[in-house]
């Protein structure tokens, strides 16, 4: 991301506007390209964390500092290589999707670059809305990644409700909250765990909507109303969400390089749709896919089959053949 064709983008829909701009919400991406945050702000209102709120967040040495400092657990965390790499997570400051978390075994160290102890359990996370001094707690979501070879910890998909105890629950959003004031997070959040045997140890708080935000999304309730309430006047909703059905969504990756054909049907259930003759690289995202059922293990199983019908459809298309699956 250049701040040349992001300015020159964000000019243009300015202009295209039916009404004098409000501000500017984003999402993953900026939390490792602070100056462009910064120049962001310099040009519109920005409708979220300023860039020294992201930069305190995402700095490993002052995250993990407080985080003992108020006695909430997380895996060992430290600045420097370990002696001993085995066990050992490398990590890069700011950066978003799990990509770029690597054994520490294969990492090359840079001056961005952390090492976490490698925790076993289940990811969680937290989505939260905060006004600077309160956060209200939304909901829970389970995590699951889609593996390669080079990025065994690469985000795939998320599905709420989370299967948590009461305990775990108010573990995980006490936590969540505490840190929200602390940091004075504004709008839209989320909080990362790790469930292990001996409870959730935090990983990170994404100060911004995230991946999440589609699966706690609701006509009744709009995400983007609680998260411009908070931001701009303060108001927190007085409860979390009540949702009538379990929400899956997972991106889609491509196996292999592709270029996009033309007569692609997207279905409703497809969003962020790449457009005819856009080049996919081997292992890059397609779109996103999402769906509802009773449960949240029926919208997981549906949503993961409806990403193999979007790759089954496209392998069909390039063929030459017509889009038929549903």
């Amino acid at each position: 991301m250049r701040w040349g064709p992001l300015s020159r983008a964000l000019e243009a829909l300015e202009k295209e506007a039916p009404s004098p701009i409000l501000g500017l919400v984003y999402g993953a991406g900026f939390e490792d390209r602070l100056p462009i945050l910064t120049s962001i702000a310099a040009r519109w209102p920005l409708l979220g964390n300023d860039a020294p709120i992201v930069e305190s967040i995402k700095s490993p040495k002052h995250f993990f500092a407080l985080l003992d400092r108020l006695g909430i657990p997380h895996p060992k965390t430290i600045l420097k290589r370990p002696a001993r790499a085995a066990g050992w997570l490398a990590k890069s400051c700011g950066a978003a999707g799990g990509s770029h978390i690597v054994s520490c075994c294969s990492a090359k160290h840079g001056p961005e670059t952390y090492y976490q102890r490698h925790a076993e359990g289940i990811s969680v996370s937290v989505q939260l809305v905060a006004n600077g001094e309160q956060a209200r707690v939304l909901g829970f979501s389970e995590q699951w990644t889609a593996p390669t070879p080079r990025s065994r910890w690469r985000y795939c998909g998320a599905v709420q409700p989370a299967a948590l105890t009461a305990t775990v629950k108010g573990k995980m959003g006490e936590a969540a909250a505490r840190l929200a004031g602390a940091f004075r997070i504004k709008g839209l959040a989320s909080a990362d765990f790790i469930l292990g045997e001996t409870g959730p140890l935090l990983l990170e708080i994404n100060p911004r909507p995230g991946a999440t935000l589609d699966i706690f999304d609701s006509n009744a309730t709009p995400l983007l109303k609680l998260h411009l309430d908070a931001v701009m006047t303060g108001k927190l909703p007085r409860l979390g969400l009540k949702l009538d059905q379990a929400t899956a969504s997972a991106i889609v990756y491509a196996k292999e390089a592709l270029v996009v054909p033309m007569g692609v049907n997207w279905p409703a259930w497809a969003a962020d749709r790449p457009k005819p003759g856009d080049r996919i690289d081997k292992s890059r995202p397609i779109c996103t896919v999402w769906a509802r059922a009773a449960t949240s293990a029926g919208a997981r199983q549906l949503v993961e089959k409806r990403s193999v019908n979007i790759l089954n459809a496209l392998h069909d298309l390039t063929r030459g053949e017509l889009w038929t699956r549903p």
